[in-house]
């Protein structure tokens, strides 16, 4: 099922504006170049990023080789280090890096795909929460999460993951413990292990708080550091034309003034302002700077992102020319919901279309009673017509006598035209419900694709469909995806 972006709840307009040919504020070149050129990656970086990898079970040396000799395209994406990888978009965003790159070596054309793992994060909630499915028919989410504990400014690639999120998971799905949720394993090893056990070495994972990174960042952070000024008028400009275009800020300024570039790592992992002695091995990015460092050390030839990502480059462009750092072509990551077979059976056979299910069971029941509905609003109405003709004769009869009476009249009508359209809908729900089983066929439609009126990849767990489906999952979710596509998919598995 392929239903364009535009019906996905929520969708940035920015994004669809741009999907659809606008490109005042952000380019969209051919994916490509006519050559690869070869990547000024430093050997200590190198050596780290191998055998960070070859940690979490990745064995990327050969790959490393090749890439930085110019021999192959780079493509990179990233993502928070989510507890049990996070929500589906997180697999969406994986899946089209990995389409990306078989796609073009179809073609003949080498690639190096990257996955940064955002583990200088400091959304511990974010990161700490999963949301699955509480039974066989996904009627309810169950939300597995951890309090924090820790001081809100701490990023949390580095912090372990807590032991009660493992319990519950294990309860939850009666698994024997795996070696990437084993006791004391951080967020960011349990993160990349779990990814590097389904993707093996496909992708070649990148923890943004390898110190080698920030080391080949350093001048970047100079460069950031000395010319502040220039880069405040530079965002305070962009956010104005932005403004004017009808479009809102990713990143609004603090204090509406000032936007925030740099962080500087304590001890503990906690981020503070800069200081005038800072390391690069101890500066942490923001969410405006995080793209330059990326494209500053790896100089990708294609970005994959979600809209916020994509609609954040709109924002920072201004700073490329600027900091003498090559933009990539950036490209959406494909949108997919995935659907148990049954789901998609009851939408075929109840000839819901796609773009309904995000409203309500009880709106889609009410659309396939057209008779019932049509008789019980025609009545609705006649009776509403009736009622205001006895109250104006009322009105008639009494105002003469007590002109006080107009304002309780007006207040009395406002009650019983409400009453009566509250009346009218209930009943429309009643005749709706009258068919249980198909009641119960659309609501799994709904909860399973709009749990809760959120859409599904946003905040349910695509470990709680590998949980069942395994290596399918992930071989459906691949095939389907679309890269740099105005259109999403609900997947059948």
């Amino acid at each position: 099922m392929r239903i364009p972006l535009a019906h996905y709840p929520g969708m940035n307009r920015f994004v669809l504006d741009w999907l659809g040919g606008d490109e005042r504020f952000l380019k969209r070149e051919n994916v490509g170049r006519a050559s690869a050129r070869p990547v000024g990656l430093k050997p200590d970086l190198r050596q780290a990023l191998k055998d960070s990898n070859k940690h979490w079970g990745v064995f990327v040396g050969d790959q490393l080789d090749q890439w930085q000799r110019g021999e192959t395209l780079t493509i990179i994406a990233g993502q928070q280090v989510g507890f049990a990888g996070g929500p589906l978009y997180t697999l969406a965003k994986i899946a089209t890096l990995v389409r990306f790159k078989r796609d073009m070596e179809k073609n003949g054309i080498p690639v190096t795909a990257f996955f940064w793992l955002a583990t200088e994060d400091h959304d511990f909630d974010e990161v700490a929460t999963l949301n699955v499915p509480a039974g066989e028919q996904q009627l309810d989410l169950l939300r597995i999460r951890a309090v924090r504990t820790v001081d809100a400014r701490v990023t949390v690639g580095s912090l372990p993951v807590p032991a009660e999120l493992i319990t519950q998971l294990l309860a939850h799905y009666d698994l024997p413990r795996p070696t990437w949720l084993r006791e004391g394993i951080t967020f960011r090893d349990s993160f990349a292990e779990l990814i590097a056990s389904v993707f093996g070495n496909e992708i070649i994972l990148v923890d943004a708080l390898l110190p080698e990174l920030r080391k080949a960042g350093g001048p970047l952070f100079d460069q950031i550091a000395q010319r502040g000024d220039e880069i405040q008028n530079a965002l305070r400009n962009r956010a104005r034309e932005l403004e004017t275009a009808g479009y809102s800020q990713q990143v609004e300024a603090r204090d509406g003034d000032h936007y925030t570039l740099l962080y500087e790592l304590d001890e503990h992992g906690r981020r503070r302002p800069p200081t005038a002695n800072r390391q690069p091995e101890k500066t942490s990015t923001s969410a405006l700077t995080r793209p330059l460092l990326q494209d500053y050390v790896f100089q990708p030839d294609i970005f994959v992102g979600g809209p916020a990502e994509v609609a954040y480059y709109a924002q920072i462009g201004v700073l490329y020319e600027l900091l003498g750092v090559s933009m990539p072509r950036v490209a959406l990551r494909g949108h997919v919901l995935v659907a148990p077979k049954r789901v998609v059976r009851a939408m075929e056979r109840l000839a819901i279309e796609p773009r309904e299910v995000f409203s309500s069971a009880d709106a889609i029941l009410a659309a396939r009673e057209p008779e019932g509905v049509a008789r019980i609003r025609a009545l609705a109405e006649e009776g509403k017509r009736e009622l205001m003709s006895r109250i104006e004769q009322i009105g008639e009869l009494a105002l003469p006598a007590d002109h006080s009476l107009a304002g309780s009249i007006q207040r009395s009508v406002g009650h019983l035209e409400y009453h009566w359209h509250k009346l009218a809908e209930r009943a429309i729900k009643g005749l709706a419900r009258k068919d249980r089983e198909r009641r119960d066929a659309v609501r799994d439609v709904v909860s399973t694709l709009y749990p809760d009126r959120h859409v599904q990849d946003r905040v349910v767990s695509w470990f709680a469909y590998w949980c069942r489906y395994r290596e399918l999952l992930v071989e459906r979710v691949v095939e389907e995806v679309e890269p740099d596509s105005a259109y999403f998919k609900i997947v059948s598995l």
